[in-house]
C-alpha cells in the first residue's frame, strides 16, 4: 500500500503542488510520520497529567477544535478551553491556524499547551507542524494531521499507566448516542469496565498514517473517472454562468469549504445528509447548476429530490448511493473509502476504532473538486 501512494507521489508530486490533492494529502501524513517518535515523550508527560487528574482541553482553529472534541475516535473527556483558564496539571492541544493571537487563557499558563500548525509560536510549547506548504495542502485541513497523531499516541501512553480512556463511537452506530449517555458525555473520563493491554509507542499512529494513505490511494484509483467527471460538470457550470453550490457537514466543515478558496467559489453552506430534523438551505436551483455535497454516512435523497427536478446536477459523497437515483444520469456518487465507524484504528482489547477518517478523506475530495473546477483557467 505504501508503495503504490509513493508511486502515485512519484508522478504527480516531483511536478509540482498543482497534481491530485488525493496524493498531496498523502504525502502530507508521510512527512508526518517522521514526527511520530517526537511526539512520544510529550504524549508520555501528558498521559501522566490525565491520569494524575488533569483535564484535557483543546483551543484555536474552531473547526479543529471541533474536530478532536467531538469525533467518533476521539477523547470523550476532551473540551474546548474557551475563555477557561487550565489548571497546571491540564493538557490544551493548541492549534493557533487563523486565530488572531494567542487567547489570553494561554498567557502564562503552567499548564501543558501541545502546539500544532503551519510554524511554531511559543518556544516553551511542544510544536508538531502540519507539513501544508510541504505538501501544497490548506493549513486548516493539513493542521487535523499532527492534531489525530498525537491523539493516538496520547491514548496509546495512557494505557501503558494502565487506564483507557473513553472514546466516542459515531452517532451513525445503533451504539453511538447510548454510549454518550452511559459515560455522560465524557464526565467519565476513564474506563473502569474494560482492561486495554498497553499499547507500543508509535503503532497507533503508523497505522493510522497508513490506513488514511491506503483510503486516499483506492479514492485516487477507483474514484479518479467519477472526480473528473464531477470536475467538468464544475467547469461547464462555471464557463455558462449557473450558480455552483458546495454543500458539506462533519466538524471540519463547512469550515473548510466557506472560509477557504473553495468558497471564493462555490456557494458554502451546511447540509446534514440523513439527520431529518436538520434544517436545510432552502437555495432555488435551475437548470445547469452545479451541486456538490461533501457528506458523512447517509446520502442526500431530500436534496436530490429537490435539484434534480429542477435540472441541476449533484454529485456528493456518502458510504453508499441513493437507489432511486443509481441510473440517473445527472448524478454522481463518490465513494470517500472509510467505513461507517469512520474512526479506523482498532486497539487490541478495546471495543470501538481510534481516530476518525472522514475529516481527512472529505477534505481532500472537496479540495480536488476545486481543483479540477479551476484547471486550465
Amino acid at each position: 500500500m505504501i508503495m503504490a501512494i509513493i508511486g502515485i507521489m512519484g508522478t504527480v508530486m516531483a511536478a509540482s503542488h498543482s497534481g491530485s490533492y488525493l496524493v498531496r494529502v498523502a504525502h502530507a501524513l508521510e512527512c508526518a510520520r517522521g514526527d511520530i517518535s517526537a511526539m512520544q515523550p510529550v504524549a508520555d508527560r501528558a498521559a501522566t497529567a490525565l491520569a494524575s487528574g488533569g483535564k484535557l482541553w483543546t483551543a484555536g482553529q474552531p473547526s479543529l477544535v471541533s474536530e478532536i472534541s467531538g469525533r467518533a475516535g476521539g477523547f470523550m473527556m476532551i473540551r474546548p478551553l474557551g475563555n477557561e483558564a487550565p489548571n497546571p496539571r491540564d493538557v490544551v492541544m493548541y492549534i493557533p491556524e487563523n486565530v488572531a493571537e494567542t487567547p489570553d487563557s494561554l498567557k502564562n499558563t503552567q499548564a501543558l499547551v501541545v502546539a500544532f500548525g503551519t510554524k511554531r509560536i511559543h518556544k516553551q510549547w511542544p510544536f508538531f507542524p502540519n507539513h501544508s506548504e510541504e505538501a501544497g495542502i490548506s493549513p486548516t485541513l493539513a493542521n487535523a494531521i499532527p492534531a489525530w497523531l498525537f491523539t493516538g499516541e496520547l491514548i496509546a501512553a495512557l494505557t501503558r499507566l494502565g487506564k483507557m480512556p473513553v472514546i466516542y463511537e459515531s452517532i451513525g452506530a445503533y451504539s453511538g448516542i447510548p454510549r454518550i449517555t452511559q459515560y455522560k458525555n465524557g464526565e467519565i473520563t476513564f474506563h473502569d469496565d474494560k482492561q486495554v493491554p498497553p499499547a507500543a509507542a508509535g503503532i497507533v499512529a503508523n497505522r493510522y498514517i497508513n490506513t488514511i494513505q491506503s483510503m486516499l490511494e483506492r479514492v485516487e484509483r477507483e474514484q479518479r473517472r467519477k472526480l473528473d467527471k464531477t470536475g467538468a460538470w464544475c467547469r461547464a457550470a462555471r464557463k455558462r454562468g449557473a450558480q455552483l453550490f458546495m454543500y458539506s457537514m462533519g466538524h471540519l466543515f463547512p469550515d473548510e469549504v466557506g472560509k477557504t478558496e473553495i468558497g471564493k467559489l462555490f456557494h458554502s453552506d451546511v447540509w446534514n445528509a440523513g439527520f431529518r430534523t436538520s434544517p436545510k438551505p432552502n437555495d432555488v436551483y435551475r437548470p445547469g447548476d452545479m451541486i456538490v455535497l461533501i457528506g458523512y454516512q447517509q446520502p442526500p435523497d431530500d436534496l436530490l429530490r429537490k435539484a434534480r427536478p429542477a435540472g441541476a446536477r449533484v454529485a456528493f459523497t456518502a458510504l453508499r448511493h441513493e437507489r432511486d437515483f443509481a441510473h440517473d444520469r445527472g448524478v454522481i456518487w463518490i465513494d470517500p473509502m472509510w467505513d461507517w465507524p469512520d474512526a479506523c484504528v482498532p486497539l487490541e482489547g478495546y471495543d470501538v476504532p481510534l481516530l476518525a477518517a472522514s475529516g481527512l478523506i472529505n477534505g481532500a475530495i472537496a479540495w480536488e473538486i476545486h481543483r479540477l473546477t479551476v484547471q486550465g483557467q
